[in-house]
């Protein structure tokens, strides 16, 4: 899980964000939260709505900090901690 949270990290923040931030400059945050919502089709719909803000919300951090780890972090956290909701629920 963290691996693959590392991968989309450096996809969403490090080259979507990053590299845009220098024309765009923080118009970058929702160049990259739009194709990082695309990914979540297909997921639950609850996932799919919240990765809108949560997209926001990890570019902005990541734009703020000037790093992509903070993100990854997040999101391997949110990952996690949602995975062991659902097998301890019995789902």
């Amino acid at each position: 899980s963290g691996l693959q949270m590392v991968s989309w990290e450096v996809l969403f923040r490090r080259f979507l964000l990053f590299a845009r931030a220098d024309p765009f400059g923080p118009y970058a945050i929702w160049i990259q939260t739009v194709p990082f919502v695309m990914t979540h089709f297909g997921k639950p719909e609850w996932e799919t709505y919240a990765s809108i803000a949560g997209g926001a919300l990890s570019g902005w951090i990541a734009y703020r900090v000037g790093s992509f780890y903070p993100s990854w972090l997040i999101h391997w956290a949110l990952a996690v901690g949602v995975g062991w909701l659902l097998l301890g629920s019995g789902a």
